[in-house]
């Protein structure tokens, strides 16, 4: 089936996201199993998860296993999670859900479709085409380009997060191996604008200039 990972700041409507895709695949409440956790994720969390994977439906034609990932994921349980979110049993959908897309590494984003609850606005195509456009410009190696971007969107720190969210989810859209090093960068620098008090003109500076 296909994997799914959903963020967004609410808990409870991460939870209510999730149950709205059970009940649009008419997947039974008896073929829903959900794993919650107390903290971090670890690998002990996903051997229980794979245990349920595998499990037949009792009532429906498909199931779901849901993961809990409030308090984040720990990096070897996310790589331990790769094969099996790249090719889910034909009877299951994963769901993760997150708080903050800050933990989650470029190769699990990879492997799921995003469906970001903070956001209240989707991108067109022409949108994702220009920020894609905009990525391929940095990468080619233009400083003076890079510094005048980094001038445009680093003006504050709520538009530079927009903006790195914006690249973010524009490259998950055309996400190959090549791009899996530029997403990663792309996620640390929101991270650190984000949870530091960095000049954000300064932080998009070094990631443009990086690329």
């Amino acid at each position: 089936m296909q994997s799914i990972l959903i963020t967004g700041k609410d808990k409870e409507q991460l939870r209510l996201t999730a149950k709205g895709i059970c009940d649009e695949n008419k997947i039974s409440r008896f073929d829903v199993e959900i794993i919650e956790t107390e903290k971090t994720v670890g690998i002990g969390d996903i051997r229980k998860l794979q245990e349920k994977l595998f499990l037949k439906p009792l009532e429906s034609a498909i199931k779901a296993v849901i993961l809990e990932a409030f308090f984040g994921m720990t990096p070897d349980s996310q790589n331990a999670f790769l094969k099996v979110l790249e090719e889910p049993p034909n009877d299951t959908i994963i769901m993760i859900l997150a708080l903050s897309l800050d933990f989650v590494l470029p190769t699990v984003l990879s492997r799921c479709k995003l469906v970001n609850l903070d956001r209240a606005r989707t991108l067109s195509a022409e949108e994702i085409a220009g920020n894609l456009k905009i990525i391929a410009e940095l990468k080619n190696g233009v400083p003076a380009k890079a510094l005048k971007i980094a001038q445009d969107s680093g003006r504050d720190r709520e538009v530079a997060l927009e903006f790195l969210e914006d690249l973010i989810i524009s490259l998950h859209t055309k996400l190959e191996s090549e791009n899996l090093q530029t997403l990663k960068a792309l996620q640390k620098t929101y991270t650190i604008i984000k949870t530091t008090n960095v000049a954000p003109r300064f932080a998009l500076e070094n990631l443009f200039l990086s690329f």
